[in-house]
């Protein structure tokens, strides 16, 4: 079997089992990572109180780090509570030497603050607090404090986290380089609003994650859980916004399946990989805007799909359509092409013609003017597009995606098919991914399975078809294994026929 990625998570033991490094080992065990862990404190606690909080030695802290790096290294590192100033200072020794030496390992930093129970006992000494930015924030990826636990950290106040605040703190977060290259995701749902929005801060962006509060009693290692979450997702190769959508649709699926253990608050649910689109987060722009209209545009005719060429000329357009394909796409990338709107026009009759569903990629503008049948855009088109007057024009439109992030940022569009890409390598662009592979595929396919139709893209040749067609897709788009084939109506055929037996249908 495949040896799962390894997450090495430093924190306290939890002896209820609800938070702290038990949390830890669930969630990663249920993200099939294999955790291993750093303690820092032994904690005595149930579902009501913190009793005591007993801090390891600096020499045993030291060993566990060491003990496991002659083994093997991590591919992800999730700090949370350092109960005192020794074990700071030694855990930022210890990021320091991961981070010249494994330089790939993603490092996430969840800091644990709270002094917090009825019975008064303190998780962490007074005087960390100060030196956690100082010793840690410059070894780590991402830092995910509350509301609580970022006031403590810096003395801002995220009391309201809209609009030019948010701005305002971003300059002061990354004003004297501080953080060389982490980014700080400000955790929400810290007031009484229906919604709860994350923010995540970089030197030159601000992205919100916005879910609808949940009225749930079982809440106990929540912030154990996301920080757990985002780094297994890291281990398994997620970018990192991909992996911090993933890490919200997971925490919303643990919230919603908590568990009553005790007479407290109860512990999260483990959900298993998110596969809910109920549960993606909706994505927000600085002042709370997404990229949805308010409007749905309309679904392709899903009886239609199957086999998606994607050609560059009205020749092959024709071509395709005559052995009897139902959808195509014409992609002319040159903007200047001065026989531009009549390519469009020629393909718009030929759809016509054939009675099929045709695409016209990138070029709005002239695609609305002319009355094509839709438009296929990119995510970086998607900024730039009027969405509204697309759909009012009656146009159907295709979206490019590339991960869970844009999934999730894309279908607030209610687009008519989402594409996800690119699969494998590709010879007709540039990709600033990475390729998603079959089982990632596979994962998107069901995550919007009964939402939207999917389209599969990317470096797919008439070997790999039937593959890319068993993961559930409801249609697979090619390019050069038609347009580079020695018998292009041939390999139409085929890869038509193709599409069917994966499917189980018979014509």
């Amino acid at each position: 079997m495949k040896k799962p990625p390894i997450v090495w998570c430093v924190g306290g033991s939890d002896s209820s089992a609800h938070a702290g490094l038990q949390a830890d080992l669930r969630t990663g065990q249920d993200l099939s990572c294999h955790v291993q862990t750093i303690v820092t404190c032994v904690t005595a606690q149930n579902s009501k109180v913190v009793q005591s909080v007993e801090a390891v030695s600096v020499t045993m802290f030291d060993a566990q780090w060491q003990t496991l790096l002659d083994d093997v290294p991590p591919d992800a590192i999730k700090v949370s509570l350092l109960p005192s100033l020794a074990l700071v200072e030694a855990c930022s020794v210890w990021l320091q030497r991961i981070r010249k030496n494994h330089p790939r390992v993603s490092i996430v930093f969840d800091p644990v603050m709270a002094a917090s129970s009825e019975s008064g006992n303190r998780l962490q000494q007074s005087s960390v607090g100060a030196a956690l930015l100082a010793n840690l924030l410059p070894w780590v990826d991402v830092i995910t404090p509350n509301a609580m636990e970022f006031t403590a950290l810096t003395g801002l106040s995220l009391d309201d986290s809209l609009g030019p605040p948010l701005k305002a703190i971003q300059q002061t977060l990354f004003a004297e380089g501080v953080c060389p290259h982490a980014l700080w995701l400000l955790k929400g749902g810290h007031d009484d609003s229906e919604q709860a929005t994350d923010w995540l801060l970089g030197r030159t962006s601000i992205t919100g994650f916005r879910t609808q509060r949940l009225t749930v009693h079982n809440t106990r290692g929540t912030g154990c859980t996301l920080s757990t979450a985002l780094a297994s997702f890291m281990a398994h190769g997620y970018e990192l916004l991909d992996a911090l959508t993933m890490a919200k649709a997971y925490i919303t699926g643990a919230l919603k399946t908590g568990v009553k253990i005790g007479e407290g608050a109860g512990p999260l649910g483990r959900p298993g990989w998110p596969l809910q689109i109920e549960n993606l987060p909706e994505i927000v722009s600085s002042d709370g805007d997404s990229l949805g209209t308010g409007v749905a545009f309309e679904q392709v005719d899903e009886q239609k799909l199957g086999l998606y060429p994607v050609v560059d000329s009205v020749e092959w357009l024709a071509l395709v359509l005559e052995q009897g394909v139902q959808i195509a796409q014409l992609r002319i990338k040159d903007p200047d092409d001065p026989e531009l709107e009549d390519k469009i026009t020629q393909a718009i009759c030929l759809g016509e013609q054939f009675d099929a569903q045709v695409f016209i990629n990138d070029h709005w503008p002239q695609a609305v003017a002319l009355g094509a049948y839709g438009v296929h855009l990119g995510q970086e088109d998607l900024e730039e597009a009027d969405l509204a007057l697309i759909q009012k024009a009656g146009l159907l439109l295709g979206i490019s995606t590339h991960g869970y992030y844009e999934i999730a940022r894309g279908q607030s569009i209610c687009p008519s098919y989402i594409a996800l890409g690119h699969i494998f390598p590709t010879q007709t662009k540039q990709m600033p991914s990475q390729p998603q592979g079959l089982k990632r595929l596979e994962h998107y396919a069901t995550l919007l399975h009964e939402h939207f139709p999917t389209v599969a893209i990317g470096g797919i040749n008439a070997e790999r078809f039937p593959l890319v067609a068993q993961t559930g897709v409801n249609s697979v788009a090619v390019v050069t294994a038609i347009t580079q084939s020695a018998e292009p109506e041939a390999a139409i055929r085929e890869l038509m026929a193709a599409f069917d037996r994966a499917k189980g249908v018979e014509r």
